[in-house]
């Protein structure tokens, strides 16, 4: 052994800090961690029925696997007093030994119906007394439910052999499940969970704005899937799926029509419905007039419904996104073939940031692939291969077997493609990246888009120009269709206001930017005067002006001077009377640049403008997108598993509505928490288990 150290030397006793440690300070206590070569044998059968414990400061125990009870078990006392407690505890409990003692081994015996005295959780201290730990049965199924349900994992797992052995060996005396019995716990679930939704709308304090969107599932199965986005009393913006349904064949205006107002109908919310945020076809035109018809004639719009429209801008984005990437689409072939060619060998990928080093580029981006079901990757990798791209010409040039050279001409046409596609990657990384997108957002990021295709028009020829030209036609008719909604949006933001939107108008239309700019603020003064008739007590200007034109009657001094103190009162009663949008309006606008949360100011101002603030938070509650922001960059529509394609429709929904409702209960800890709820396991929907 003095041999063995002196080889290792001093150093092996030092950590990464440079501190040497002692030896002894490394002690290992046999008490809690025991050798299995010093452990004596245990063959005699009475532990067929007990099962050691750890051992407490020297202080072998054993458990009866029948009662639960605890004993003595050092090596010096024997095992007699545990046969002899074998022998009464059977007599006592009427147990029959022959038939459970293999599985005594593994689990109790001692149970009721949903409890089991063992121990929880994933490690306990040895010195924590075993009967204070209790195994809830609903809680473990409830969480494997869960598990499948956000993970989106088929039934079967339950049934898998490793599912079943990790199980078996964290939890051994839990009951095995079936795929039958989990479907029954996840309808059970969204039963509940359902009516707490419903209870959380029907508590929302304002207006909820709806959007509708088209999934598909592996056998070209179309479903139509209904979002409600709203504000909660904290003034957070939240989002749950309602409705996820099979829409048969033809999928046509009225069919989205139905299925939207089936949804408003069944969760009871048709008279709270501020706006109806489409996907961005031909038929939602028509989808919007039927809907619209339908609230006019119930009266439930506000301002005649101006607000009630809307379509999904992440949708004009994703096309104008293509329609660039398909002009150099076999650019990006052969570039992605050159990238894999260079990171397929360790020692050619080596090479080539040594060229780039030689060629002074900067190699803090590496070469990336891209996923061609996202378009920001590919535009990621384009970013990155365009600063590698003398590294790639001098690797063409030395390397006989790179056969994906691209022509000076190529690379000229994928650096122009970059340069359009970049505000549209910035504008949609907004979107992406902020997890409210409140409407506000949207005006100044369109107009950036809007901008670009005009100046892209106005420049010099190119080959994009063609393709430029058809996009900006179809942008420019959302535009024309939606911007008076996105401007009133912004001026609601205390960063822009009129002037901004004034001045975004004016560098699009020049000097006809004033009827834009007109029509937004007469807009949302409409709207306003909505709302305060809507309200159930008066302005806080109003009455001042009230008490102001009292006081000035009330004084009856005759001394010549009358004229000037109506004339002064009428100055003073104009200035009190500003309505709150008049008061907002006149203050100075917040720097166009500064991190503002728009929902945390209106809560604020909430007090001060309550009729306003009200107005705001369902203005900033439309979607300007059916999307959600973690799919902003996604091309085609969203897909519905395999696995769960092959369920029934109600399932399906079920399991859609339930992931996206735990996801934002996670995010939100709050409102719609998936808090657990005593009920009886029975209660199931009314439609029945069979239809799922």
């Amino acid at each position: 052994m003095d041999n063995f150290d002196q080889k290792l030397g001093p150093d092996f006793l030092k950590n990464l800090s440079g501190e040497t440690i002692s030896p002894l300070s490394v002690v290992i206590h046999e008490d809690i961690y025991e050798s299995s070569s010093k452990r004596p044998k245990t063959t005699s059968k009475v532990w067929d029925v007990f099962e050691k414990l750890p051992a407490q400061q020297g202080d072998s125990k054993a458990i009866c696997k029948l009662c639960r009870r605890i004993y003595t078990a050092k090596t010096t006392s024997g095992t007699s007093h545990l046969r002899r407690h074998i022998e009464a505890c059977l007599k006592r409990g009427n147990h029959d030994l022959d038939q459970r003692s293999t599985e005594a081994c593994f689990k109790p015996v001692n149970r009721d119906a949903n409890r089991h005295t063992v121990s929880q959780g994933t490690l306990i201290d040895a010195t924590t007394p075993l009967k204070s730990y209790k195994l809830d049965v609903d809680e473990i199924r409830r969480a494997i439910a869960m598990m499948i349900i956000v993970d989106a994992q088929p039934f079967r797992v339950v049934e898998d052999t490793g599912f079943r052995h990790v199980l078996n060996v964290a939890c051994p005396e839990f009951p095995l499940l079936s795929r039958k019995a989990i479907k029954r716990d996840i309808i059970s679930i969204y039963v509940r969970e359902r009516e707490n939704i419903r209870e959380l709308l029907g508590a929302c304090p304002g207006r909820i704005c709806l959007t509708s969107s088209t999934w598909k599932s592996n056998c070209d199965d179309h479903y139509n899937c209904v979002t409600a986005h709203f504000i909660d009393h904290e003034w957070r913006l939240q989002k749950r799926i309602l409705r996820f349904k099979l829409i048969p064949p033809p999928y046509d205006s009225l069919s989205i029509a139905d299925e939207i107002g089936l949804c408003m109908v069944q969760w009871n919310i048709e008279h709270k419905v501020f706006s109806v945020t489409l996907e961005n076809l031909s038929s939602d035109d028509c989808v919007a007039d039927i809907l619209k018809t339908r609230l006019d004639a119930k009266k439930y719009h506000p301002f005649k419904g101006v607000f009630f429209n809307m379509s999904c801008s992440t949708r004009i984005l994703n096309l104008i996104v293509q329609a660039g990437f398909n002009l150099i689409i076999d650019i990006i072939g052969k570039l992605r073939l050159g990238i894999k060619y260079v990171q397929q060998s360790p020692h050619r990928k080596k090479n080539f940031y040594i060229i780039a080093k030689t060629l002074n580029l900067d190699t803090q981006k590496k070469l990336c692939l891209d996923s061609p079901s996202r378009w920001n990757s590919t535009y990621n990798m384009i970013e990155v291969a365009l600063c590698y791209k003398n590294a790639f010409l001098y690797l063409a040039e030395q390397d006989k077997n790179f056969i994906h050279k691209l022509s000076e001409d190529e690379w000229e046409k994928v650096s122009v493609s970059y340069k359009f596609l970049k505000v549209i990657f910035e504008v949609a990384c907004i979107f992406f990246r902020n997890r409210q997108p409140t409407s506000n957002l949207y005006f100044k990021a369109l107009w950036k888009v809007h901008r670009r295709l005009s100046d892209m028009v106005r420049g010099p020829e190119n080959f994009m120009t063609r393709m430029v030209k058809e996009m900006q036609s179809k942008f420019n008719q959302y535009w024309s269709e939606y911007n008076l909604i996105l401007s009133c949006a912004a001026i609601l933001d205390p960063r822009y206001k009129i002037k901004f939107v004034e001045y975004c108008y004016t560098k699009l239309y020049g000097s006809g930017a004033q009827q834009y700019v007109s029509a937004s603020v007469n807009t949302l003064y409409g709207l306003f005067h909505d709302y305060m008739q809507n309200s159930a007590c008066p302005s806080h200007t109003a009455t001042l002006s009230v008490l102001t034109t009292k006081i000035s009657n009330d004084k009856d001094d005759n001394d010549g001077f009358e004229d000037y103190e109506t004339f002064q009162s009428a100055r003073f009663q104009t200035q009190v009377e500003k309505s709150q949008l008049d008061l907002y309006l006149d203050e100075p606008s917040h720097d166009l640049n500064s991190e503002i949360d728009v929902l945390e100011y209106w809560t604020l101002c909430s007090l001060r403008y309550p009729e306003l603030s009200r107005m705001a938070r369902d203005v900033l509650t439309i979607p300007v997108s059916t999307i959600a922001s973690d799919n902003a960059f996604d091309i085609g529509p969203q897909v519905i598993s395999t696995d769960r394609s092959s369920l029934k429709s109600k399932m399906i929904q079920a399991l859609v509505c339930l992931q996206d409702w735990m996801l934002a209960s996670d995010k939100t800890r709050g409102s719609g928490s998936m808090e657990s709820r005593t009920e009886d396991d029975s209660s199931s929907s009314s439609d029945g288990d069979d239809d799922y």
